[in-house]
């Protein structure tokens, strides 16, 4: 939304800086008193755009950035009606000067705010009116004809430039700018689009490895120690009958643990990792240290860091050749930041495909997280992540 803003400023600045040039050469080349604010009022309007600029780039959240904005707009609408109270009021074409205004605020305001911003350009444009006709505030003609206007040098001219060329330049301006702006956003839900459906194909790439992987588990591991167990007991072997469905149930376990960790839904994210840890150094020798959060966080985030946890394992099981690996998770603020270092022989990232990184990378995004990968040969390799958490 800033970049939305910082665009919309520089339409600001180009369409008031034109205006600007357009009513100073209006003042100088008609009857106009040089002293009248055709030129001063837009060119403040014009120097108004860098303290807000400021302003905008200092907010934290987008309802205080809006309410700026808002604020912003109510400050042009008052500088419009004085400009038009001192352009002749209702007499000339200054009602027209609020459309820059409303537009921008109806289109990037939230419903309340947009309407808001035009019912006090309504109100003030009713109340320069009713204020010049009850004789509250003195009128102020543009103009002092002797004749009708359209043989008024001065006026024929002011009218071309401001109203023709000036207000429907900058309309046209803005317009297009506007037209970019959707031209963009279309492009970027394109590009969104293409990565959904990369990453359903991914999705499903993923679970079909999954039930192979699970087909040739059963087969090759269960299926054989199962027809191993029913040879040793028709042979009458009931000792090494026993050691066979023993170790068949170990394997079912094991299975039912790598699909879904029960530790996971019965007691959250650390002590399911603390379980994984201890099995993974039992199995490989290598040391793991950690720091987990205490608590229990939202189950789709407690999922994802321990998949993107054991993925990360896996690859250090592989490759990385390491000695230790050190796990830590901390909330900071509203968000959960998590970093897994080695100290293996690492590789070159833009040269190496594969290694579970894109299924990583995908479970963080899943929940709305960044995921950063870091590593080189020699010196090891680090992944963080950050993911927000709900209040």
């Amino acid at each position: 939304m800033k970049r939305i803003i910082d665009r919309t400023i520089l339409v600001r600045r180009v369409t008031l800086g034109i205006f600007s040039l357009i009513a100073l050469i209006v003042v100088l080349s008609s009857e106009i008193s040089p002293l009248n604010p055709l030129f001063s009022i837009p060119f403040l309007w014009l120097l108004l755009t860098v303290p807000f600029q400021a302003l905008v780039h200092r907010q934290r959240s987008l309802r205080t950035l809006q309410w700026v904005h808002a604020g912003f707009f109510a400050v042009e609408v008052l500088l419009i009606a004085f400009l038009i109270h001192r352009m002749g009021g209702v007499e000339w074409i200054g009602v027209i000067f609020y459309l820059f205004t409303v537009m921008y605020a109806n289109f990037f305001l939230p419903k309340f705010q947009g309407y808001l911003v035009t019912g006090i350009a309504v109100g003030s444009y009713v109340a320069v009116a009713l204020l010049e006709l009850f004789g509250v505030i003195p009128h102020v003609p543009l103009f002092r004809l002797q004749g009708p206007p359209h043989r008024s040098l001065s006026y024929v001219l002011a009218t071309v430039l401001v109203g023709g060329i000036g207000i429907y330049a900058a309309l046209a301006f803005t317009v297009r700018a506007f037209a970019d702006l959707f031209h963009g956003k279309n492009r970027e839900l394109q590009r969104e689009r293409r990565k959904l459906e990369e990453l359903s194909l991914k999705l499903l790439s993923a679970h079909e490895e999954e039930r192979r992987r699970l087909s040739r588990m059963l087969h090759d591991e269960l299926g054989q120690l199962l027809v191993a167990a029913r040879w040793a007991l028709r042979a009458g072997k009931l000792r090494e009958t026993e050691k066979l469905l023993t170790q068949a149930v170990e394997g079912t376990r094991r299975l039912a643990r790598d699909l879904r960790p029960p530790l996971l839904d019965e007691l959250g994210l650390k002590p399911a990792l603390e379980q994984l840890f201890q099995r993974f150094s039992a199995s490989t020798g290598i040391r793991v240290r950690c720091r987990l959060p205490e608590g229990r966080l939202p189950v789709e985030v407690e999922t994802a860091v321990y998949r993107l946890v054991q993925e990360a394992l896996e690859n250090v099981r592989r490759h990385a050749q390491a000695r230790e690996v050190e796990v830590v998770l901390e909330r900071s603020g509203r968000s959960l930041k998590g970093r897994i270092r080695d100290d293996g022989v690492g590789f070159r990232p833009g040269r190496v495909e594969g290694l579970g990184i894109p299924g990583m990378r995908e479970w963080v995004n899943l929940v709305g997280g960044e995921f950063e990968l870091r590593s080189s040969p020699g010196r090891g390799t680090e992944i963080s992540f950050a993911i927000p958490l709900p209040r």
